[in-house]
């Protein structure tokens, strides 16, 4: 137990040092050995935890992705949610949340490398959002739910870009631009006028009676 914890603890402290590195525009110039010496660690200690620096920035990412989604799993009221709400509790959830290390993720969220993990599990999350919502009939499928993951990935994307750059207090810009961003997306997702206008022509097209065409020969 003492050398789990000691592990634990270790791998905190690379995490911390990460960061500030990140932070203070440091790390571009640090190599896994002057890292380590910062530590006062051995190389041996640093890959028994990571692969690389890089490796760093992707767990710390992919564990936004893991809070995030623990949140609104223990959360009672979250199972009662719509597919929609639940979409959008994502979004409110993932901001607040990351609060803390809005400097590290200024410095990190144009670095694709990084996001892997977190992209992943997110368009997982969500896909297993819709699919709920396709269930449930909040969501009309359409074969498009690539396309719906696609798009709520650049939507989230972009509010991290809107987050970094608003100076409201509390950032009450931000979470009205959740609902603005969304608002549209969310829409579409749902029985919408198209729908409504393939359904209306269908069934005029089942109730037109068309002439029998006679083949000549």
């Amino acid at each position: 137990m003492a050398t789990k914890t000691k592990e634990v603890s270790l791998e905190n402290r690379i995490v911390d040092l990460y960061k500030q590195l990140v932070v203070e525009d440091k790390i571009q110039r640090m190599n896994v050995f002057s890292f380590c010496k910062m530590l006062d660690i051995s190389e041996a200690d640093f890959y028994k935890h990571f692969a690389s620096l890089d490796a760093i920035g992707r767990k710390i990412w992919t564990a936004y992705a893991d809070e995030v989604i623990n949140i609104l799993k223990n959360s009672e009221s979250y199972t009662n949610y719509s597919a929609r709400e639940k979409i959008l509790a994502y979004f409110f959830t993932f901001f607040d949340n990351v609060i803390k290390d809005r400097s590290f993720i200024a410095k990190t969220y144009t670095q694709f490398t990084l996001l892997r993990g977190y992209q992943r599990k997110f368009r997982s999350h969500m896909a297993e959002v819709i699919q709920e919502g396709v269930i449930a009939e909040e969501i009309r499928s359409r074969h498009l739910e690539n396309l719906y993951l696609d798009v709520l990935w650049g939507v989230h994307w972009a509010l991290i870009r809107f987050w970094l750059n608003d100076e409201s207090e509390g950032f009450e810009d931000t979470e009205k631009a959740i609902e603005t961003y969304l608002r549209l997306p969310l829409e579409l997702m749902g029985q919408n006028i198209l729908d409504s206008a393939y359904e209306v022509l269908r069934f005029a097209l089942g109730r037109l009676k068309l002439p029998r065409l006679t083949v000549l020969s």
